[in-house]
């Protein structure tokens, strides 16, 4: 095998094509009501010297793709320097997952975009002052996302919206979508709640998709009317009927994951769908445009909502 691939999953993939994706660390500045992250992983970070070291490795046999996540990257002092260090070593694509809050310092927001950032995501809680501190914890969130995203549109930059979908959050999914929408963000990426780790036993914050199922279709709707693009990168196709052109497969970003403890493929996580049910067996999109569900999901929930697309042939007796 070629010194320039990388094996994701069961694939082998050229790097030139991969996403790596570390993890640098997840301290936070905030703690969301709906957060994964436990006190024991906030205090887990990867040393400076060894990113340094893996990116310039995967420089190496070709990459140009890297993003920094966490926790909370922006708080990190280090995260700037490395993103010149990967622009001044051909990294074309540097994404920055973020809460949104440093941006609201015009100083931030500037230098992170002379540092060489290319690609902005942010996490939308909500669209009103109540519900974003309510999930975020802070009465001025609102404010301060508001302000970062104005300061990051007025250098120019495009940006990305990561939507979680939850029991407070599914109901408003569509004006969350228009009030972003109408301050320049163009994409919009919705994921389930998870239920890991800290949010394990927070059971509430996870309905079925049946009971959420308007709320997402009315953001694609809404995205539809207002010439924005949003996706769902956590559900099923066979979930949203109809809808199936929205439903983004993971693989299709080949994404390398690089954490303090391990390094996998994005879609190997235990947060990401890559659990078939039984009833999946048959499916024409098993092993194809299908990953399955999250685990947690399906041990929620079970596998009563699918509507596997069975060929003729493969069809269950009745």
């Amino acid at each position: 095998m070629s010194t320039t691939a990388v094996k994701l999953g069961d694939e082998w993939c050229e790097y030139a094509d991969v996403l790596v994706d570390v993890m640098i660390g997840y301290a936070c500045n905030v703690q969301c009501d709906y957060c994964s992250i436990t006190d024991e992983m906030r205090k887990e970070n990867m040393a400076t010297a060894s990113v340094m070291a893996a990116l310039a490795n995967a420089r190496r046999r070709g990459a140009t793709k890297v993003a920094f996540g966490g926790g909370e990257p922006t708080i990190r002092r280090s995260l700037l320097p490395l993103v010149r260090w990967c622009r001044d070593r051909g990294w074309r694509s540097i994404k920055i997952p973020s809460n949104g809050l440093m941006y609201s310092y015009e100083s931030f927001a500037a230098e992170a975009c002379d540092a060489g950032v290319t690609d902005f995501h942010i996490s939308f809680m909500a669209h009103t002052d109540e519900l974003y501190a309510r999930i975020m914890g802070r009465p001025d969130a609102l404010s301060l996302v508001t302000r970062g995203v104005r300061n990051l549109r007025a250098l120019g930059r495009t940006l990305t919206g990561d939507l979680i979908v939850k029991h407070d959050t599914w109901m408003h999914l569509g004006d969350i979508v228009e009030h972003w929408a109408s301050l320049g963000v163009d994409t919009f990426n919705l994921w389930l709640v998870s239920l890991s780790d800290r949010n394990r036993y927070n059971l509430a914050s996870l309905p079925t998709v049946t009971e959420m199922r308007d709320g997402i279709v009315a953001a694609f709707e809404r995205g539809k009317r207002l010439g924005v693009t949003v996706r769902s990168r956590h559900i099923p196709r066979c979930m949203l009927t109809g809808y199936e052109d929205h439903v983004a497969d993971l693989r299709e970003d080949k994404v390398l994951v690089v954490t303090p403890r391990a390094t996998f493929a994005l879609w190997e996580s235990k947060i990401s769908p890559n659990t078939y049910a039984e009833k999946c067996n048959g499916c024409r999109y098993q092993h194809g445009a299908c990953l399955g569900l999250r685990r947690d999901y399906l041990e929620r929930w079970g596998d009563a909502e699918l509507r596997p697309a069975y060929g003729a042939a493969a069809a269950p007796a009745a």
